[in-house]
């Protein structure tokens, strides 16, 4: 068992399956079971999963909402042009977004010209071809979490806070999963740290993301050493479990070193 691994098994107090993460996501999982690009995210077996599940999940919501709104606006009602455009922006008010440069991401399942459509030239969802986004949209799918990667994951489609980020690598931190995610710049998880084991008798989460930042410090220089004190001085691993996590990692190279005499 590896390191994350272990700070995953012996993290106290946190079920994903309990979260309001898990609740939308089980709620509304349907919308995309007929995308095949995104059905390696049905099962819903870890967290990170759940959360990368609910960014398309809202973002097919997002798309039913302008979409619904556009109709309405330029074909049910009695709405001049000023009208309609006001109408719709109010719609956008209430929906989260990705900013990629001036460009605003209300469904990031399609490119940054479809999202065109969804943002502002609203118009053009009443004409071919994208008017037939609205019915059959499946294979105009893209892959978000590569497309937008880190900006994804840095805007209102999560709760997740950002704490470090270069052009390689992204840190953001989940509140109610205590946990710390490395993303790779595929938009992929590289590795997930499970905060406050149950060693540790009452978590002390206040200021944690000062805390977080000499952690993420000390991972980047691949400090293994400086890691583990970066855990422990900031009480977010107990002394405990970082002793049981070091004695594995010298049984393991004693072996190693017996086998290869």
């Amino acid at each position: 068992m590896n390191l994350f691994d272990t700070l995953a098994k012996y993290q106290k107090g946190v079920d994903f399956r309990k979260s309001e993460d898990f609740l939308f996501f089980s709620k509304n999982r349907h919308l995309f079971a007929n995308i095949e690009m995104y059905k390696n995210l049905l099962p819903g077996t870890n967290e990170f999963e759940i959360l990368r599940a609910n960014i398309i999940i809202q973002s097919i919501l997002n798309k039913k909402k302008i979409e619904e709104a556009i109709l309405f606006a330029y074909k049910d009602s009695k709405m001049t042009t000023s009208g309609a455009q006001e109408y719709i922006q109010n719609t956008l008010k209430e929906l989260p977004y990705v900013s990629v440069g001036n460009l605003k991401i209300y469904v990031p399942i399609f490119s940054r010209p479809v999202n065109a459509c969804y943002s502002s030239q609203f118009g053009k969802l009443l004409k071919l071809p994208y008017s037939d986004l609205i019915q059959n949209y499946t294979d105009s799918c893209v892959d978000l979490f590569e497309t937008y990667n880190f900006d994804l994951y840095n805007s209102l489609f999560t709760k997740l806070i950002t704490i470090y980020r270069d052009k390689d690598v992204m840190f953001v931190y989940h509140f109610d999963f205590k946990t710390l995610y490395a993303i790779n710049d595929q938009g992929r998880l590289d590795a997930k740290i499970a905060l406050f084991d149950k060693y540790i008798k009452k978590p002390d989460t206040s200021h944690i993301i000062e805390r977080l930042r000499p952690v993420v410090e000390r991972y980047l220089e691949d400090d293994k050493e400086g890691f583990y004190r970066a855990l422990m001085n900031n009480k977010l691993i107990s002394e405990k479990l970082i002793y049981k996590i070091k004695h594995k990692d010298f049984r393991f190279k004693r072996r190693a070193e017996r086998k290869a005499r």
